[in-house]
């Protein structure tokens, strides 16, 4: 953590580099608890930006954070209900399913950060039978979410697009940090 003070204000530079770190402990500890890879892994968080305040360096950091995280679970989510409710259509709170836990191979972030919004580059959970990815934006002010996701099973590509395989799920993310929800994504219609 470094502190410079220059004529036009406070210059904050944080970096933070762990490994073998409990993902859990680590995302109670920076007030995240939804969705949280519960396992052991690395994090990185290189942050650079004015500010006197937490909040305001936050609010303006650039920089880069990335996370990979081994065997283990992501914490408060239930995949068939999830699955579930994005084929009913319309639009659901995630903390409808919310209700269980999904054990994991691995998951893997990367996110770059410019003025205190997050651009996810990759955000990657792969189980068993699915893969689950993000993508999009995530704000510290307001903490506004903006993504787009999917899951496939495991054995077909993550395509990131608007294309939908036959045994995909897609879905938008809105709302907020602690309030998100989801809309799904329809499939195509041929015009016929």
């Amino acid at each position: 953590l470094r502190f410079d003070r220059k004529p036009e204000g406070t210059q904050v530079e944080m970096r933070l580099l762990a490994s073998d770190i409990d993902g859990g402990a680590f995302g109670t500890a920076a007030g995240m608890t939804r969705l949280v890879p519960i396992g052991t892994g690395t994090v990185s968080v290189i942050l650079k930006g004015p500010g006197r305040t937490w909040d305001s360096i936050f609010e303006n950091a650039d920089g880069s954070v990335s996370a990979k995280f081994g065997q283990g679970a992501l914490s408060r989510f239930n995949l068939p209900a999830f699955l579930k409710h994005n084929e009913q259509g319309g639009f659901f709170a995630l903390d409808d399913v919310s209700d269980g836990t999904l054990p994991i191979d691995g998951a893997e972030l990367k996110a770059s950060i410019s003025n205190g919004v997050a651009k996810i580059d990759k955000a990657e959970a792969n189980s068993a039978k699915y893969k689950i990815w993000l993508s999009g934006i995530a704000s510290y002010a307001g903490r506004g979410l903006a993504l787009s996701g999917g899951i496939i099973q495991a054995d077909q590509p993550a395509t990131q697009t608007n294309s939908q395989g036959p045994n995909q799920s897609s879905f938008f993310v809105g709302g907020t940090w602690s309030t998100p929800f989801i809309s799904p994504i329809s499939r195509g219609v041929s015009g016929e």
